[in-house]
C-alpha cells in the first residue's frame, strides 16, 4: 500500500499529454474512458484484422487460380498457333514440292526467280509468318517472300534450324536470333525439311516470326490481367521473347524475377508462387510450358492489385466502425462522470495533499471503499513526511562531511556528469562545482590521456568494478599536474546509483621517480648513459634489429694518455677531461644516438638506424675532437686521444652483447697500432 502514490503517478505519466485535458484528465475517470475507448477500438481492429485475413486468403487463392488458368490458356494457345503454322509448312512442303523443284530437278539447280514466282503464290505463308523462304540442300537461300535485298543466295547452312533439319528432318522451331537483314530485328525460324522423290534431304522451307512488331506475339504482349498484371513468353535459358515492355525483348530476364520459382520454371516446372516483379514489388506469379520449342509462359499479377478490393472493402468497414464508436463515447462519458464522482474529489484533495495545502485527505462519502483509501493514504502521506525528514537529516549529515573532508572528492552519475565536488577539490584543481558541472574540467585533462580514462570509466561503469588511474591535469596557476583518481560504484538494493571518486596529488611523487630513474640511468659525473641504461638502449635496439631488420652501429674507444691527467692533477683535473669530452662528443652525434660513460675512461656511442659509412665517419670525427681537447694545470696543457672500435649489428647475432666484443676487440686492435686511430670491424664491411 505504501507504493501506491507512487504508482498512481507513473501510470499518469504514460497518458499522452497532447490530448485535451477535459477528454483525458489526470484521473481514474480518465483512465476508464481512455481504457473502455481503447478496448473498442482494438474490437473492432480485430475484426477488420479477421476479415483482412480471410478475405486476402481467399482472394489469394482464387487469384493463384485464376492466373493458373490464363498461364494454361496463353501456352495452350501459342501451342496451337506453332502447331498450325508448322503444319501449314509440311502442307505446303508435301504439296508442293514438287513444283518448287522444278520437277525432277534438284533444288539448288532450279531457276531462282521461278522458285521465287512458286512460292509468292502461298498467301497462307504471310498470313501466319512475316517472311518465307526456301533453301537448297546445301543451306542456299533460293527464294524469300515478301522479296529483301541480299536475301537470295545467303547460305544459312550453319544455322541451328538448317542444321536440325538436315540431321534430324522433323520440323523445327529455333531459339531467338537478330537478323542482319531485317535491320538486327530480333527473329524466330520456323522450318520444315524439304524432300526429293527418293525421300533425299532436298532442302527446307521456313518462315520468320518477327519477335518486336510481328502479328504472332501481337496479342501477348497487349494482354492485360485486370488492370497491373500482364504476361511474358521466354525460352528456356532466360532469353525474354514477348513482353509488354518492347525494350526487353531478346534481353535475358530481369534480376528482381530471379528466384526459386524462375529457375524452377526454366528447369520444365509449372504452377504458381509468389516472386518480385522487376521494381521488387511482391507478386503472383504463373509459369507454363511450352514443350516443342522449349518456351516458358509467364502470367504477374502484382499483389498490390490482388489486395487492392480486400483492402477497400476493410477500409469502408473501417469508416462505419469510426463512427460507430466515437457515436458511443459521449454515453459512455456521461456514465462514467456519474459513477466516479467521488473519485474525483478524492483526486482532488489527493492533488492539494501533494501541493501541501492540507495536511491530509477529509473525504465525506458513503462508498467505505473510499474512507479506506482515505485512511490508508493517510498512513501513507504520514510515514512519507517522517522519511523525508530522515533523508533531509541525512543528505545534511552527507553534505557536512564531504564538506570537511581534506580529501578532494566528487560525486558523478554513471554517464560521467559530475554532480557534486568538494572544497578540497575545488581548491587543488582551481575549479568551482558549477565548472565541473558544465564539464570545463575536460578542456584541463590532457589530450593522450581524455580516450584512455573515458574508455577506462565506461569498462568501470559497464563491469561495476573499481577505476584507478593516473593522469596529467591542468590545475590553473599551478600549470600541470599529475593527479591519482580513484572511483567506486555507489550501490542501493545490488544496484548502481552513482560514483564517488577521490583525487589525490602525486606530482612530487611522479618527479621523484622520474627523477630516481634518470639518476639510475646515468653517470652522475658526465650526465652521459651508464652502463646500465646502455645496456638498456643497446637491447632495446638489438630487439628493434631482429624484429624490424633496423641497422644499427656501435662506437666503443677509450682514452690515451689519460693516467698522466690524474697522476699530476688529481682527480679533479680528470673529472674536469672527461666532462669536457661528455659535451664534445654531444656535438658530434645525432640527437637520437645514445652517448654513455662505461667507467672509467671508457666510453660507448650506440647508433641506431646508422649504416657501416656513416658510422666510420661519426667515428673519424669523434677521434678528432677528441685530439683538439685540452685541459691546464699548473701552467702545463694536458691532451688525450682516443683509440676507437666500430661495429655494426649482424644477422648471425644471438645476443645483444656480441657486437660489444666485436667493437671493444676492434678498439684494443686499434690501440695496438698507434693509439689516437680507428678500426672498424671486417664484418661490417
Amino acid at each position: 500500500m505504501r507504493r501506491w502514490p507512487y504508482r498512481a503517478r507513473r501510470f499518469s505519466t504514460l497518458l499522452p499529454k497532447t490530448l485535451p485535458r477535459a477528454l483525458l484528465p489526470d484521473t481514474l475517470f480518465g483512465r476508464l474512458v481512455m481504457g473502455i475507448g481503447l478496448g473498442w477500438l482494438v474490437l473492432v481492429a480485430a475484426i477488420l484484422w479477421v476479415s483482412l485475413r480471410g478475405g486476402s486468403e481467399l482472394a489469394d487463392e482464387i487469384n493463384r487460380s485464376h492466373l493458373d488458368y490464363e498461364a494454361s490458356l496463353i501456352a495452350r494457345d501459342i501451342r496451337q498457333s506453332i502447331t498450325l503454322r508448322l503444319d501449314t509448312l509440311e502442307t505446303l512442303a508435301t504439296a508442293q514440292a514438287g513444283r518448287l523443284r522444278a520437277r525432277g530437278e534438284s533444288l539448288d539447280e532450279a531457276d531462282v526467280e521461278d522458285v521465287q514466282r512458286r512460292l509468292s503464290r502461298h498467301s497462307a505463308l504471310l498470313e501466319l509468318f512475316d517472311s518465307a523462304f526456301v533453301t537448297d540442300a546445301q543451306g542456299e537461300v533460293k527464294a524469300f517472300m515478301p522479296s529483301l535485298s541480299g536475301a537470295v543466295g545467303l547460305n544459312v547452312a550453319e544455322r541451328e534450324y538448317f542444321r536440325f533439319l538436315h540431321e534430324v528432318g522433323r520440323p523445327f522451331v529455333g531459339r531467338p536470333i537478330i537478323s542482319k537483314l531485317h535491320d538486327r530485328r530480333p527473329l524466330v525460324v520456323m522450318g520444315v525439311p524439304l524432300r526429293d522423290d527418293e525421300g533425299d534431304f532436298a532442302g527446307m522451307l521456313g518462315g520468320v516470326v518477327n519477335l518486336r512488331d510481328g502479328r504472332f506475339f501481337l496479342d501477348l504482349r497487349s494482354l492485360r490481367i485486370g488492370e497491373q498484371g500482364y504476361a511474358v513468353l521466354m525460352t528456356s535459358d532466360g532469353t525474354v521473347l514477348s513482353h509488354p515492355d518492347q525494350n526487353r525483348v531478346m534481353q535475358q530476364t530481369p534480376t528482381a524475377w530471379e528466384g526459386p520459382l524462375l529457375e524452377k520454371a526454366l528447369d520444365g516446372w509449372q504452377g504458381t508462387g509468389i516472386g518480385r516483379l522487376v521494381d521488387g514489388e511482391p507478386a503472383l506469379m504463373s509459369f507454363h510450358q511450352v514443350w516443342q520449342p522449349g518456351w516458358v509462359v509467364g502470367v504477374f499479377l502484382p499483389e498490390s492489385q490482388v489486395r487492392q478490393p480486400i483492402l477497400d472493402y476493410v477500409r469502408r468497414q473501417g469508416w462505419v466502425a469510426a463512427v460507430v464508436v466515437l457515436s458511443m463515447l459521449p454515453l459512455l462519458w456521461w456514465l462514467l462522470r456519474l459513477g466516479l464522482s467521488p473519485l474525483r474529489r478524492l483526486a482532488r484533495q489527493i492533488a492539494l495533499v501533494g501541493q501541501g495545502e492540507i495536511p491530509r485527505i477529509t473525504l465525506d462519502t458513503s462508498l467505505d471503499e473510499l474512507r479506506r483509501i482515505a485512511r490508508t493514504f493517510n498512513d501513507v502521506e504520514h510515514e512519507r513526511g517522517l522519511e523525508r525528514a530522515e533523508r533531509h537529516r541525512r543528505q545534511a549529515y552527507l553534505d557536512a562531511v564531504l564538506r570537511s573532508s581534506p580529501l578532494p572528492m566528487f560525486l558523478a552519475s554513471l554517464d560521467g556528469r559530475i554532480t557534486y565536488v568538494n572544497p578540497a577539490l575545488e581548491s587543488l584543481t582551481g575549479l568551482s562545482t558549477p565548472a565541473f558541472q558544465r564539464r570545463e574540467w575536460l578542456r584541463r585533462l590532457h589530450p593522450e590521456d581524455r580516450p584512455v580514462l573515458f574508455a577506462l570509466w565506461r569498462d568501470a561503469v559497464n563491469g561495476g568494478h573499481e577505476l584507478h588511474r593516473q593522469m596529467r591535469f591542468a590545475c590553473g596557476e599551478r600549470g600541470m599536474m599529475w593527479l591519482e583518481l580513484y572511483t567506486s560504484q555507489v550501490m542501493n538494493d545490488g544496484r548502481p546509483q552513482g560514483v564517488v571518486g577521490f583525487v589525490k596529488d602525486i606530482t612530487h611523487l611522479r618527479e621523484q621517480q622520474k627523477r630516481q630513474l634518470w639518476e639510475a640511468e646515468h653517470d652522475p659525473l658526465t650526465g652521459l648513459l651508464n652502463r646500465r641504461g646502455f645496456d638498456r638502449r643497446l637491447n632495446d635496439t638489438f630487439m628493434a634489429f631482429k624484429e624490424r631488420g633496423d641497422v644499427a652501429a656501435l662506437i666503443l674507444f677509450d682514452l690515451d694518455s689519460f693516467k698522466p691527467i690524474n697522476d699530476d692533477g688529481g682527480h679533479a683535473l680528470g673529472d674536469e677531461m672527461l666532462d669536457a669530452i661528455a659535451r664534445c662528443l654531444e656535438g658530434c652525434v645525432r640527437r637520437d644516438d645514445h652517448l654513455a660513460r662505461l667507467g672509467g675512461d671508457e666510453f660507448a656511442i650506440l647508433l641506431p638506424g646508422c649504416g657501416h659509412e656513416q658510422a666510420v665517419r661519426i667515428a673519424d670525427k669523434v677521434r678528432h675532437a677528441v685530439s683538439e681537447l685540452s685541459v691546464m694545470h699548473d701552467g702545463k696543457r694536458y691532451r688525450v686521444t682516443a683509440s676507437l672500435g666500430v661495429s655494426c649489428l649482424g644477422s648471425d647475432d644471438d645476443e645483444a652483447q656480441a657486437v660489444v666484443k666485436r667493437a671493444d676487440a676492434a678498439s684494443y686492435e686499434a690501440k695496438a697500432q698507434g693509439k689516437n686511430r680507428m678500426v672498424a670491424d671486417a664484418r661490417c664491411g
